[in-house]
């Protein structure tokens, strides 16, 4: 996973699940792990866990099912990932949240529409997307306000402030 994925989707070949990766430019290639496996290792290769990720998002946006997560962040710019269905689900399709750039309804569920204008039909109503957009909007929104905390009132804002509290010799 990178801030270029736009999607993570199962591909089920001779009963084995295999991951189809398409990312903004719309460029795929098949992986030969499930989606979850790619997601458990991205937070774990961005210095986090999948668990504490999903503790971050439920502490956020309470305890629903379903959560989005930051999967990490690149110059406080939050990569948040949103599934489909349950995450640990072989058969669920995980989306960076600026992947989606539109969704409409169809008789099977939804079709998502990519930046690139690539399309991807998902089994879910386009309330569930609806929801889940939702929530990632609430996760960015806290995680963008955090970081601007973080920027504007940190613990040392200046290199006054380092003298005044450091006893330096």
């Amino acid at each position: 996973m990178s801030f270029e994925t736009a999607s993570l989707q199962p591909l089920v070949v001779n009963n084995k699940v295999y991951t189809k990766v398409i990312n903004f430019s719309g460029e795929s290639f098949i992986v030969s792990k499930k989606p979850y496996e790619i997601v458990r290792y991205s937070c774990a290769f961005y210095g986090s866990s999948f668990q504490h990720a999903v503790n971050l998002s439920r502490e956020t946006i309470g305890n629903h099912f379903k959560l989005p997560i930051v999967l990490a962040h690149d110059y406080g710019s939050p990569c948040i990932l949103l599934p489909i269905l349950s995450p640990k689900s072989d058969l669920n399709i995980w989306f960076s949240f600026q992947a989606i750039e539109a969704f409409y309804p169809t008789q099977k569920g939804s079709t998502i529409v990519l930046p690139n204008g690539d399309t991807i039909d998902v089994p879910v109503s386009t309330n569930t997307i609806s929801r889940q957009i939702a929530y990632s909007n609430i996760l960015s929104t806290h995680f963008l306000k955090r970081m601007s905390h973080l920027l504007n009132h940190g613990f040392i804002t200046s290199r006054h402030a380092v003298r005044k509290t450091l006893p330096i010799d």
